[in-house]
């Protein structure tokens, strides 16, 4: 009785027989785990379950997704544009950029007729708006050192 009385003041419960089976054990175990899954659910808003070996969160969703709303949208307004101008949205595209084409072809001639007529790129030009000619071949004052040196080496 005094050892009863001493591990009831020790451990708060009494000594009696328990039932300390494997199964029991299991049992509270389980017990243990499901409430503790039910606190994680209830602090982080999704089930422990779902975390996957990278620590990352899948979350399943339902209905259409972020895409697919959004092709959605954009049927509606090319029809929208349709009604209101009597022709697809994509014709304009195609109409857009057949004319950006022909203006950029048109600039490559005029460039390509700059430079015929005035012997340098248009785009040599700084942001002072002054034209830069790249010059070759020897300047005059290179060739008369030139010379000077030749005139040296025969004295």
């Amino acid at each position: 009785a005094e050892v009863k009385c001493l591990y009831h003041a020790k451990f708060g419960a009494d000594a009696g027989p328990k039932d300390d089976t494997y199964a029991s054990k299991l049992h509270r175990c389980q017990d243990s785990l499901c409430e503790l899954e039910a606190m994680f659910a209830q602090k982080y808003g999704h089930d422990i379950n779902d975390v996957d070996e990278d620590v990352c969160v899948w979350i399943e969703t339902t209905g259409h997704s972020r895409m697919e709303t959004l092709e959605e949208k954009l049927a509606e307004v090319k029809c929208l544009y349709y009604e209101k101008f009597g022709t697809s949205a994509e014709s304009e595209d195609a109409a857009y950029d057949s004319q950006l084409q022909r203006c950029e072809k048109s600039l490559n001639e005029l460039e390509a007729l700059f430079a015929q007529k005035f012997g340098h790129d248009i785009n040599n030009v700084d942001e002072d708006g002054s034209m830069w000619i790249e010059m070759t071949g020897h300047i005059c004052r290179e060739t008369l050192e030139e010379k000077l040196a030749e005139v040296k080496c025969l004295y």
